[in-house]
């Protein structure tokens, strides 16, 4: 892409207007394909479970079950209240690169 976005007179300029139509119709695509993807991976682990099948193939698709699960992490609200020098000595700090959010009007 040449520049797609430019500064002109102090503002941000999307040089392609078509592009944000586009981008604005992905968006929205994007949207309704996840909630479709939801419901879709949904619908499979309940019938994979009901049949007891771990792999299964449809068409260009193979698709693995994995099953539930539990997870063991620290409370870290609690260790704070309650041991907040420990806390203290634990806690690590991560650079976190900026990010654009972008959002369909509608």
């Amino acid at each position: 892409m040449n520049e797609l976005v430019k500064i002109e007179n102090n503002e941000i300029v999307v040089t392609e207007q078509n592009f944000i139509d586009e981008y604005a119709n992905y968006l929205k695509w994007k949207k309704e394909t996840e909630l479709k993807d939801k419901e879709f991976k949904q619908a499979l682990a309940d019938k994979m479970e009901q049949l007891g099948k771990k792999n299964i193939t449809i068409g260009k698709l193979v698709i693995t079950l994995k099953k539930a699960t539990t997870r063991t992490s620290i409370d870290t609200k609690k260790l704070k209240e309650e041991l907040p020098d420990i806390y203290q000595d634990y806690i690590k700090t991560t650079p976190v690169a900026s990010s654009v959010i972008i959002s369909i009007l509608d």
